[in-house]
């Protein structure tokens, strides 16, 4: 059952690309009028999925549209840089890793973030119970996969233990998906708790458990999902700017209290993965804002120093960032008019979910 459920997803993600491309700016939009509204365009990291639910509710439920926003949803995917779509002004805000931030202002960009969506991160390094790995350290001489070819995190961990991955390790070039790492070529693979992991613990047919190592845990993790757009658009448009990441906040708070909801709303805006992995992607995309111990899309100077040392430290950039990567300025005003909302979520629980009845094993 497990089998034939694996190969039913790989199809779907292998097809993501296709849909990818496929989709454009008239996927989403509010449901105002749009007289006395203000357009935004939002472009995703990648496709419709939960990772992104926030957004999707926050125009699903009107809250865009109370801030007086008429917010396009584009999704994202292998062929669309949102950071060059903002640079060449083609979108306002887009969801990026942070560390495209401070790479894109290393070659002059005036690319800067405005809240932080992941206050942790959901990389991982994932073996096998049976792989003779039982922390960090074992990882020296194995063979392990980085999406293309590097990893921050990765090198960041085995630079804490006195190794260099290309040295200590066979690095392996993976793609986002986790056929190699099923079929044990890679005794090591990179996964997001939301994607890759779903779809090792779908696949895997073997006797073994698949075993996390959390980069969080460690030290080594770097900021995420970030919240980008230009120095130029954010002083052109405050208010907007304010009322997005206002209406944002809701949405996310809304899919904390909601997760069913929200994963409906995915569902209704043309995701390629069915019920069950939208739903386990909901819960760890929750895990990774709630609870919130600095407060919803707040992104601080001890947040930031350990992503910009790490990615200095390992060459992603060339220069040591500075603190006017990011201005939550914007996002400090939107929630100081949040008193009757939880911006904390500190009684959160995430779902208990069984992967193995979630994905029919």
């Amino acid at each position: 059952m497990r089998g034939i459920r694996w190969t039913r997803f790989l199809a779907a993600f292998l097809a993501l690309s296709l849909l990818a491309a496929a989709c454009g700016s008239d996927d989403e939009s509010s449901s105002g009028d749009g007289g006395d509204l203000t357009d935004v365009t939002l472009t995703l990291q990648w496709v419709t999925q939960a990772q992104f639910a926030g957004y999707y509710a926050a125009l699903d439920q009107g809250f865009y549209e109370e801030e007086g926003l008429d917010v396009t949803i584009q999704p994202g995917g292998p062929d669309l840089n949102g950071v060059q779509l903002l640079i060449s002004g083609q979108t306002d805000i887009a969801i990026r890793q942070f560390g495209d931030v401070l790479t894109a202002r290393g070659t002059g960009a005036e690319v800067v973030s405005i809240g932080q969506t992941f206050e942790r991160g959901a990389y991982r390094l994932a073996y096998f119970d049976d792989a003779g790995i039982s922390g960090p350290a074992d990882f020296e001489g194995k063979v392990i996969g980085l999406w293309g070819g590097f990893r921050p995190q990765a090198s960041a961990t085995f630079g804490k233990l006195g190794l260099n991955i290309e040295n200590d390790a066979e690095v392996f070039t993976q793609g986002f998906d986790m056929v190699a790492f099923l079929d044990r070529t890679l005794d090591v693979a990179s996964a997001m708790t939301y994607n890759e992991y779903a779809q090792a613990l779908a696949g895997n047919t073997s006797n073994a458990d698949v075993m996390l190592f959390n980069p969080n845990d460690y030290g080594t993790a770097t900021l995420e999902d970030t919240i980008a757009t230009t120095t130029s658009w954010l002083a052109a448009n405050p208010d907007a700017a304010e009322g997005f990441l206002r209406g944002t906040a809701r949405g996310w708070i809304f899919c904390r209290d909601n997760a069913e909801a929200c994963i409906d709303i995915v569902l209704a805006n043309g995701t390629a993965l069915p019920r069950d992995f939208q739903t386990w992607q909901m819960n760890e995309v929750n895990k990774l804002i709630w609870p919130s111990e600095n407060g919803v899309l707040n992104l601080t100077d001890e947040m930031f120093d350990q992503t910009a040392d790490i990615l200095f430290e390992y060459g992603v950039i060339d220069a040591k960032a500075t603190k006017d990567s990011f201005d939550i300025s914007a996002r400090n005003k939107a929630v100081s008019k949040m008193a009757q909302y939880d911006i904390y979520g500190s009684n959160f629980e995430p779902l208990d979910l069984d992967p193995k009845q979630l994905f029919g094993g």
